[in-house]
């Protein structure tokens, strides 16, 4: 059954991947870099006020040992709630931040996004509860149909001439069309669909310490491509801020995918382990390993071939945009594998553990941000998402070596060799192809690319960490 919620997830991931890289390849050629500014300024504002929403109701009711109706319209109420504050919130505050950063537009769009996050707490609800019931090939096939069909309707706004709306379906639409999607199969199970909307403090009060402090964790994590976005555009306007976009949209696909997909099988495998905290942290350490095998290679691979990539897939007039993501691929290819390690915080009821990383995290950033835009403001963006990625890291470490002793070196270890041997993937990459010329912008040569990566990976990884993979597939059959 395991095997199956792989080969489901897996398909979700790549079916996702690819609807979102395909649209943002059309829209790219459509939408202008001001406007992608435009767009990251509007969802770092969505994504901050979507994080109270939903996602914190999720993780709660995922966790819960015992869950009854009354907590699932308890969720849904104060979602409900949270939405409203959310909407009044935009029509006061974005004329106000649209005049503050100078981003004509920016308060009509926000509003607009706004009103999409009310289905974000049924799609937290209905997400936990088929966790819960380990129904993860639904929840692959919903996240799949979802993007398909966003990423499609993007393309046709673009193309009507709606500009950043194009670019606020891709991104928010999905969150609408799960909920209806996981209706259709509760209807065809012949389950009730409809929840009531109550109120019951009990029931609250059950779930409310875990639910604010991951909550606070979310909140705080969520902010930080926000106040990322706001500091890029206050310093280098909003083209360059576009650029920032681009980048981040050939690294984001792939990140939110392979989390979201793995957070949900790693979280049920280890909240059984949740009176064992020396078992969980190694098995969390053994999942980070696995998943870096896969995940290491996949984003040096990108870095190493972005000079074709990038201006294969938007075209022209993204130029600064290779380096960026560059840049980005190797912070994400970095710090990936040890969110797992939160995981196992989550699955053992520790929320604080997040909620630390990413306020260290977040403050990292913002330092770091003004430090190197003072010293060269071409690398001041990527550089601070670098940093934040590692401070992150370097806090999810710390605890794993708080709650057992070593608790993360053998993970460290086999990590570090997965990583020389993708290194030695991109070593081989450059000096075939960006050696002494000027890249061949063709999709023939980005396949030769992915083919020399395609082998020579496997090869270095048989030499630097021959156990790794075989590692990985033995955790999966022995759960």
């Amino acid at each position: 059954m395991f095997r199956i919620w792989i080969g489901a997830s897996t398909a979700d991931a790549v079916v996702r991947l690819a609807a979102q890289m395909l649209s943002t390849v059309v829209v790219a050629r459509i939408l202008s870099p001001a406007e992608f500014g435009l767009a990251a300024l509007v969802l770092g504002v969505n994504t901050v006020m979507g994080a109270f929403i939903g996602l914190p109701f999720e993780e709660s009711l995922s966790q819960r040992r015992r869950l009854y109706t009354a907590h699932l319209e308890t969720a849904l109420f104060a979602s409900i709630f949270l939405t409203a504050a959310a909407i009044l919130l935009s029509i006061v505050m974005g004329p106000l931040i649209e005049r503050w950063v100078d981003a004509p537009g920016f308060a009509a769009c926000l509003i607009v996004s706004s009103l999409l996050l009310l289905w974000q707490g049924p799609g937290a609800v209905s997400k936990a509860v088929a966790r819960r019931s380990r129904r993860f090939v639904e929840i692959s096939t919903c996240q799949a149909l979802s993007t398909v069909i966003a990423s499609i309707l993007s393309i046709v706004t673009a193309i009507a001439g709606w500009g950043v709306y194009a670019l606020l379906l891709q991104r928010l639409l999905p969150n609408v069309l799960y909920p209806m999607l996981s209706a259709v199969f509760l209807w065809s199970r012949g389950q009730k669909i409809w929840i009531p909307v109550r109120w019951h403090g009990a029931r609250f009060q059950e779930i409310f310490r875990f639910s604010w402090l991951h909550l606070a964790d979310v909140g705080v994590t969520s902010s930080a491509p926000a106040v990322l976005a706001f500091m890029v555009n206050a310093f280098f306007g909003a083209v360059t801020l576009g650029q920032l976009n681009i980048a981040l949209r050939i690294v984001d696909p792939l990140r939110m995918a392979l989390m979201g997909v793995g957070h949900n099988l790693a979280f049920s495998v280890l909240v059984r382990l949740q009176d064992d905290p020396a078992r969980l942290v190694r098995t969390a350490g053994e999942i980070a390993s696995g998943v870096a095998v896969v995940a290491v290679p996949a984003f040096v691979g990108l870095a190493a071939s972005a000079p074709v990539l990038l201006p294969l897939l938007v075209g022209p007039g993204w130029e600064l945009a290779v380096l960026l993501s560059q840049i980005l691929c190797l912070a994400v290819g970095l710090s990936l594998p040890y969110r797992f390690f939160y995981s196992s915080y989550s699955a053992l009821g520790r929320p604080e553990y997040g909620l630390i990383g990413s306020t260290i995290g977040l403050v990292c950033m913002a330092a770091s941000f003004v430090v190197v835009a003072w010293i060269d403001g071409h690398f001041a963006a990527p550089v601070a998402f670098l940093i934040y990625e590692l401070s992150t890291t370097i806090v999810a470490l710390i605890y794993a070596q708080v709650l057992v002793r070593k608790g993360a070196t053998e993970a460290l270890l086999r990590i570090g060799r997965i990583w020389l041997a993708a290194l030695i993937m991109a070593g081989i990459i450059t000096g075939l192809y960006f050696r002494d010329h000027a890249p061949d912008i063709s999709l023939a040569n980005l396949l030769i690319i992915i083919t020399t990566g395609a082998i020579a990976y496997p090869i270095a990884l048989r030499l630097a960490c021959r156990p790794c993979f075989q590692g990985f597939v033995s955790l999966l059959r022995n759960r």
